[in-house]
C-alpha cells in the first residue's frame, strides 16, 4: 500500500471513529431543560452532593461525561467535583452505591438553564448508577438547579462536613426529593456510548468500506 494510501486510511479511521462515536452517543437525563428553582444549604456551611439514578440502557453502558445546570447566581471558578456511583443491588437508592469515577472542573458563565460537561474516564456501568455533583458551601448559596416537572423520584441529596463518598449511606442528612417539599428532578446528566468492542466493529466495517472504494 503507497504511503497516500496509508495516511489516507489513517484519516479514515479517525474520521470514522469520531463519527461513530458522536452518533452513538446517548444523554442520559430526567428533567425536560427547564429548571425552576435551586437548592442549597439554607442554614448551615456544608458539603453538598445532588445528583440523579439511571438505569443503563444497552449499547449505552460507557460514561463518558456528567453535564450540570448551575444556579445563576454561583460565582464563577468555583470548584466542582462530578461522581459516577455503580449501585449493586440496582433498587433505585444511592446509598449503598460504589464510586467508580470522578472528574473535576471550574464554574463558568453560562445562559440559564444550559449545561457544563464534565469529562470523567470512560467507565462502563450495569444496571443501576447514579451521577452527582459535589461541593463545598456557605449557608444560602443555592447551586443546584431542579425541574419540577414530571417528577421520576430518582433525585437525591446528600449534606455533610465531608462527605464520604465510600460510604454515601453515612452522611447525617439524605434525602429524596421525592420526599420533600421540594419534589422534582435535579438538571444532572451523564452521556453515554457503546462499550469500545461495539464502537470497534462499527469503526471497522467504516473502514473497509472506504478502502474499497479508495482502491
Amino acid at each position: 500500500m503507497s504511503t497516500g494510501i496509508s495516511l489516507r486510511a489513517a484519516a479514515i479511521v479517525a474520521l470514522v471513529t469520531i463519527a461513530a462515536s458522536s452518533a452513538n452517543a446517548f444523554e442520559y437525563a430526567i428533567d425536560d431543560g427547564s429548571g425552576n428553582y435551586t437548592i442549597g444549604p439554607s442554614q448551615f456551611d456544608a458539603q453538598m452532593l445532588w445528583g440523579n439514578y439511571f438505569d443503563a440502557v444497552p449499547d449505552q453502558e460507557t460514561i463518558t461525561s456528567i453535564s450540570v445546570s448551575f444556579a445563576g447566581s454561583v460565582p464563577l471558578d468555583r470548584q466542582v467535583s462530578v461522581l459516577l456511583f455503580e449501585d449493586p443491588t440496582d433498587d433505585l437508592d444511592p446509598t449503598d452505591a460504589s464510586l467508580v469515577a470522578q472528574g473535576s472542573g471550574l464554574t463558568a458563565a453560562a445562559p440559564v438553564n444550559s449545561f457544563l460537561e464534565f469529562d470523567i474516564p470512560d467507565t462502563q456501568v450495569d444496571g443501576g448508577f447514579f451521577v452527582g455533583v459535589l461541593m463545598d458551601l456557605a449557608q444560602h448559596e443555592t447551586p443546584a438547579r431542579m425541574d419540577p416537572q414530571n417528577p421520576q423520584g430518582r433525585s437525591w441529596l446528600f449534606f455533610d462536613g465531608e462527605i464520604d463518598l465510600g460510604d454515601l449511606s453515612s452522611a447525617p442528612i439524605i434525602y429524596n426529593m421525592a420526599n420533600t417539599p421540594f419534589n422534582g428532578n435535579w438538571m444532572v446528566r451523564a452521556t453515554g456510548v457503546p462499550e469500545p468492542n461495539s464502537l470497534f466493529y462499527v469503526v471497522t466495517l467504516g473502514v473497509i468500506a472506504l478502502l474499497r472504494r479508495l482502491n
